[in-house]
C-alpha cells in the first residue's frame, strides 16, 4: 500500500511536469518561429549543423533548446504512462491520457521533421502548433485527475459549458491562425491598427487578407471569452474556480488585444511577438482549467458556493474594490516603485522616455501587487492567527481564496507582458524572476523553514532597482549592483525591527522569525550587524564614482541616525523602540533613494 501510495505521489509530479513541459515547447517553438531561428540547425534533424552539440550561432541554439524541451516532452510523457500503467490506478483515464498525450507526441514529433524538410510551410506549422495545444490539454486534464481524483469523477450539467467549450474553440482557431500568419509573412501586412489602409473583410487569399482573418477571429474570440465571464457571474452556483478562471482569461484576452496592436506598433519586435504567444496559451489553459472546473464541481457545493456568491454580490462595490487593493499591499507597492523610479532617474541622468517612464511602473505596480496577492492566498491560514492580519479580506471571508490567488497570477502575468511589450525583455526578466523568487522561495519555502528567511527573502525586494535601471539602459551595471546590495542589507533590521514588536504575533501563527526562534538580544544583535553593513553598503557609492558628494553627505547623515536608533535598541528592550526603529527604516530607504536622484540630476 505504502509503494501504491509513493506511486501516485510521483504520477502527480510526473503529470505536473509534463503540463509544464507543454508549455514550454509551445513558448520556445514560438521563440524559433518569430526569430527565424527554424533552420538554425540546417535541414537536418535530429543532427543541427551536422553535429551533436551545436556551435557558437544564437539561431541553433534557440533551436537546439526547442529540441531539448521536446526530447523532456518525450521521456516524461513516456516516464507518466509507464508510472500510470504500474499503479493500476481503479480511474481508467489515468491510464488513457498518458497513452493518448504519447501519441500526440509521436505526431508531434513527426510533424517536427516535416516543417523542417519542407522548409517550414505555414499550413504545417499552424498544424504543428495545434497539436501542441491539444498536448497540453491532455496534459492538464491528466494533472487535474492526479491533484484533484474525487473531483475528477464528478460530473454535472452546466449552463456555462456550452459556452466554455466555444470559448475555447475560438482560442484555438485564434492560435492557429496567428501562426499561420505570422510564418506566411502576413504580420505586417495591415501596417496599422486597428484600421487596415481602407479593407475590413477578406476578399481572397492575399497576405492582407491572411491578417484580416486573423483580426476577425480575434475579435470573435475576445467575445465569447469575455461572454464566457459575464456568463459565469450571472449563473448561480457556478463554481468559483471556474467564476474565477474564466475571469482571468477574459482580462488577458483583452489585455492580447493591446499586445496585438503593439505587435503593429513596433513592426512584430520579437519579444513582443513571443510575449503574444505566451499569454495567448495561458488564456488556452484557463480555459481548459475552467471547463474542468466546471465539470466537476458537485451538487453538494454549488449549495455551498451559492450561499457565498450570494453574499459577495450584496456587498459595495466600492468595499469589494478596496478588499482586492488590499491584496496588492499597496504599502509595499508605493516603497518598491520608488526604488524603482530613483534607479531610472539615476540611469537616465535625469527623466527618461515618459514612454519608458509609464509602462515601467505600470509594470513594477502590477507585479509588486500580483506578488502581494498570491502572498495572502498562501499566508491566508497564519494570517487568521496573527492580530495583525486577521483583518485582512482572506482570513476576514470577505474574498474567495481561489479569486485572490487568481487575482495575484493575472496581475503577474501581465506584468511581464507590460514589461516585455512596451519596454525591455531584461527588465521583464528581472522583475518575473523577482516575483518568482518572493512567491516560491520566500513565502511558499523560507518564511516557514528558517529563521534567515527574511535575510535570503530579501533578493526579492532587492529587485526593482535592477529593473528600473535594465529598463532605461537595457543592461545591469555596477550602480543597479550597489542599490540590490542596499536594499539585500536593508531588508534585515527592517523586518527584524517589525518581528521584535510582534513577535507574540509571529509565535503563535508559527513562524520561525528570529526573535521567536533565537531569542530577543540575538535578533538586536543581528539587526545592529546588518545595520553596520547596510550603511557601508550606502557609502560605496562615493568611491567607486558612481555618486558625488552630496550623496554621500545624505548617506552619511542618514546612516548615522539609523545607527544611533539601532544602537539604544541594542541596549533598551522596548517594544517602542523597535516601532521606532522600522518606522525609520521605511523613511531612511526613501530619502537616501532620493538623495541619490538629486545627486545624479542636480549636480
Amino acid at each position: 500500500m505504502r509503494e501504491m501510495g509513493e506511486g501516485r505521489q510521483s504520477i502527480r509530479w510526473l503529470a505536473l511536469a509534463v503540463a509544464i513541459a507543454g508549455y514550454l515547447l509551445i513558448v520556445i517553438g514560438g521563440t524559433v518561429r518569430v526569430t527565424g531561428a527554424g533552420l538554425g540547425c540546417g535541414p537536418e534533424w535530429p543532427l543541427c549543423n551536422g553535429r551533436l552539440v551545436p556551435g557558437w550561432d544564437l539561431l541553433a541554439w534557440i533551436e537546439y533548446v526547442h529540441r531539448l524541451i521536446a526530447l523532456a516532452v518525450i521521456l516524461l510523457t513516456g516516464a507518466v504512462a509507464v508510472a500510470s500503467w504500474r499503479a493500476r490506478s481503479p480511474d481508467r483515464w489515468m491510464v488513457r491520457l498518458p497513452l493518448i498525450a504519447a501519441g500526440l507526441v509521436l505526431v508531434q514529433a513527426m510533424l517536427g521533421a516535416i516543417t523542417v524538410w519542407t522548409h517550414l510551410e505555414a499550413a504545417v506549422v499552424a498544424l504543428h502548433l495545434g497539436v501542441a495545444l491539444s498536448y497540453l490539454a491532455v496534459a492538464l486534464v491528466l494533472a487535474f485527475r492526479t491533484w484533484f481524483p474525487a473531483l475528477a469523477r464528478v460530473a454535472r450539467r452546466s449552463p456555462l459549458r456550452p459556452w466554455l467549450v466555444a470559448a475555447l474553440g475560438a482560442v484555438f482557431l485564434l492560435m492557429l491562425s496567428g501562426a499561420y500568419t505570422a510564418k506566411r509573412g502576413a504580420g505586417f501586412a495591415c501596417p496599422e491598427w486597428p484600421f487596415c489602409g481602407g479593407f475590413w473583410i477578406p476578399t481572397g487569399w492575399t497576405n492582407v487578407d491572411v491578417h484580416l482573418t486573423h483580426r476577425l477571429i480575434a475579435l470573435v474570440a475576445v467575445l465569447l471569452v469575455a461572454g464566457v465571464a459575464w456568463k459565469a457571474r450571472r449563473v448561480r452556483g457556478e463554481s468559483r474556480w471556474a467564476v474565477g478562471l474564466a475571469t482571468a482569461a477574459a482580462v488577458l484576452m483583452v489585455a492580447q488585444v493591446f499586445v496585438g496592436a503593439a505587435n503593429i506598433w513596433f513592426r512584430l519586435h520579437p519579444a513582443v511577438s513571443v510575449a503574444h504567444l505566451a499569454v495567448a496559451t495561458i488564456v488556452w489553459v484557463l480555459l481548459v482549467l475552467a471547463v474542468l472546473a466546471d465539470r466537476a464541481l458537485a451538487s453538494a457545493t454549488v449549495q455551498q458556493e451559492r450561499a457565498a456568491v450570494r453574499g459577495a454580490m450584496q456587498r459595495p462595490l466600492g468595499e469589494v474594490v478596496r478588499d482586492y487593493l488590499v491584496l496588492t499591499k499597496p504599502g509595499v507597492m508605493v516603497l518598491l516603485l520608488v526604488t524603482t523610479l530613483c534607479a531610472m532617474l539615476v540611469a537616465a541622468q535625469g527623466v527618461p522616455s515618459l514612454w519608458t517612464l509609464f509602462w515601467t511602473l505600470v509594470g513594477g505596480a502590477l507585479a509588486s501587487g500580483g506578488a502581494g496577492a498570491i502572498n495572502h492566498y498562501v499566508d491566508r491560514d497564519i494570517d487568521a492567527i496573527m492580530t495583525r492580519t486577521r483583518r485582512r479580506p482572506l482570513p476576514a471571508g470577505r474574498v474567495a481564496p481561489e479569486y485572490a490567488l487568481l487575482f495575484g497570477i493575472v496581475l503577474s502575468v501581465l506584468a511581464v507582458y507590460v514589461l516585455t511589450a512596451f519596454v525591455n525583455p531584461v527588465a521583464a526578466v528581472l522583475s518575473l524572476s523577482g516575483n518568482l523568487f518572493y512567491v516560491f522561495v520566500y513565502t511558499i519555502w523560507l518564511k516557514r523553514t528558517t529563521p534567515q528567511n527574511i535575510v535570503i527573502g530579501g533578493a526579492a525586494g532587492a529587485v526593482p532597482p535592477l529593473v528600473g535601471w535594465a529598463a532605461v539602459t537595457g543592461q545591469v551595471s555596477v550602480p543597479a549592483l550597489l542599490m540590490f546590495l542596499l536594499v539585500f542589507a536593508w531588508t534585515p533590521p527592517h523586518f527584524w525591527a517589525l518581528a521584535l514588536y510582534k513577535r507574540g504575533d509571529y509565535a503563535a501563527a508559527g513562524v520561525p522569525m528570529l526573535p521567536a526562534v533565537r531569542g530577543e538580544e540575538e535578533t538586536r544583535r543581528q539587526i545592529l550587524a546588518y545595520t553596520v553593513a547596510m550603511v557601508l553598503a550606502s557609502l560605496l557609492f562615493y568611491p567607486l564614482g558612481v555618486l558625488g558628494v552630496p550623496y554621500l553627505v545624505a548617506a552619511m547623515v542618514l546612516g548615522a541616525r539609523f545607527l544611533w536608533l539601532v544602537a539604544r535598541l541594542y541596549r533598551e528592550r522596548s517594544d517602542q523602540l523597535a516601532k521606532r526603529v522600522f518606522l525609520y527604516s521605511m523613511q531612511y530607504l526613501g530619502l537616501l533613494f532620493a538623495a541619490m536622484v538629486i545627486d545624479a540630476v542636480v549636480f
